[in-house]
Parts: structure tokens; sequence; C-alpha cells
């Protein structure tokens, strides 16, 4: 397996008018790799941190059947109206996954919301309450917790994240917190740098796809 990709920072489709100044999806491109490289026609693909549906519109023009959830009902309600199969991307929480009707799934794929140390807004809950750095890593783990439950044996989970640079020279290892954090709960197997062009942003020019398994 690489541990290296060079991708275009391209999305296919711009997003309507309202939301281009948040336009903080993964290119399909990213998307469209893993599926081909993890899962096969008819596997259940599931997205904890849907947004605007990305992973869901890929999914399904591969043959996967694709599930979500997205807090935020605005993100959601454009999701739906981008596919097939609208009833699959579900509006609610993700740290109260184990109380939505899911199937197991073959594979996840997600880039989660990101937050900085010194940021005081809860990303889980599109930046509507207050937060904490040590609480977003204890909330993350927990849901991933949940997401494990409903992996089928031998299931990969990739989640996509960089490291931030801050404009007052500091750094949050954004990535690295999450990649310990998500070890405690699936079989960590490994990194792969994704390249960016036109940069990453973040201070950076790459970002991480972390690769766990359920065993």
């Amino acid at each position: 397996m690489t541990t290296h990709l060079a991708l275009k920072a391209h999305r296919r489709q711009e997003l309507p008018e309202e939301f281009r100044g948040d336009d903080v999806r993964y290119p399909e491109e990213l998307v469209d790799h893993f599926l081909r490289q993890f899962t096969a026609q008819s596997d259940v693909v599931f997205d904890p941190f849907m947004g605007f549906g990305t992973t869901l519109i890929c999914a399904e023009r591969l043959g996967r059947i694709g599930f979500g959830i997205e807090f935020d009902e605005k993100r959601w309600c454009y999701a739906q109206s981008q596919l097939q199969h609208p009833e699959r991307a579900l509006h609610g929480d993700s740290m109260q996954l184990n109380k939505l009707n899911l199937p197991q799934f073959d594979f996840s794929i997600t880039s989660p919301p990101y937050m900085g140390r010194h940021h005081q807004e809860n990303p889980f809950t599109a930046y509507t309450t207050e937060g904490a750095y040590h609480q977003y890593l204890n909330d993350i783990e927990s849901i991933y917790r949940q997401i494990a439950l409903k992996m089928n044996p031998g299931a990969r989970a990739i989640v996509e994240v960089a490291n931030l640079k801050h404009e007052d020279g500091t750094i949050t290892t954004l990535a690295w917190d999450i990649a310990g954090r998500l070890s405690n709960v699936l079989q960590f197997e490994g990194e792969i740098i994704v390249t960016w062009d036109p940069t990453y942003g973040y201070g950076y020019d790459h970002s991480y796809c972390l690769i766990y398994a359920k065993l």
C-alpha cells in the first residue's frame, strides 16, 4: 500500500452561494481512491461527520451504500437534496450514534470538524456551544468507540485530518492527537500523507489519512 498520494484540491460541484464561505469538503478524488481500495460493490460506507454529503455522493456513484450523520440542519438538508437515497443521510449527533438506526458497515471515511488547542467552541455542535480541546479529544474517542461497535470484522476506518499552524506561531498537533486517541479503540494500521495542489491550508501543503481496522 502506498504511503503517499498527490491530489488536486478540486471539488467537482460548486456549493450554493450561502455555503461557499464555509466550503470545508474534502475532494471527491480522495473518497473515490479509498472506496476503490477498501470496498466492493454494495458494501455499506459510513461518514459520522457528513457535512455536504461528499462521502455519500461518491458511494452512490460507485455502487456502494452510503450512510452519514450531520449535526447542522442546513448542511443536512443540502446533502439530502444531492442523493438518490436521501433517507440514508441522517440529521443527528454522532455523540449519540448508538441511539440511531444504522446498519453494520464495511468501511468508514470522514474528515472531522477541526479544533485548535486555544479554540473555545465545540466543533461537534457546529461550533454553537462552548468547548475545550481536551474534551474534543475525549468526544472523538467516544464517537469512535460507538463506531467500532457498528463495524463488521475486518472493516477499515479512515480519518483525514491535518495539524494546524496558527497565526501566533503555535501549532496544534491535531492529527497526531486524534491518531493516539483512536488507537485506544481500533487497530492503527498507519497513515498516508496526502499532498494537495493548491495548498491544503492550515499552514501545511499536506494532510494525513489515518487508517484503522476492526480486527
